[in-house]
């Protein structure tokens, strides 16, 4: 996925969260161990948005990523 504004580090992290996403949906949550995964995925996932939400407000030299409209 890329975004019309090229940025890197944007899509970078935002396929990491998809990649992330695909993820959570294929561990089921019937199989003890799966709700470890599950969880440990979920932490990425938050510190994920938390990177892209510091990168969309300051990520270029301490200015707003030119491809932020384009964030989920």
């Amino acid at each position: 996925m890329e975004s019309g504004n090229k940025c890197r580090v944007k899509d970078r992290l935002v396929n990491q969260l998809i990649a992330l996403n695909d993820k959570l949906n294929t561990l089921s949550p019937a199989l003890l161990h799966s709700q470890q995964a599950r969880t440990e995925v979920q932490e990425r996932r938050e510190s994920l948005y938390v990177e892209l939400k510091r990168h969309r407000a300051k990520g270029h030299k301490g200015k707003p990523c030119p491809a932020a409209q384009h964030l989920p």
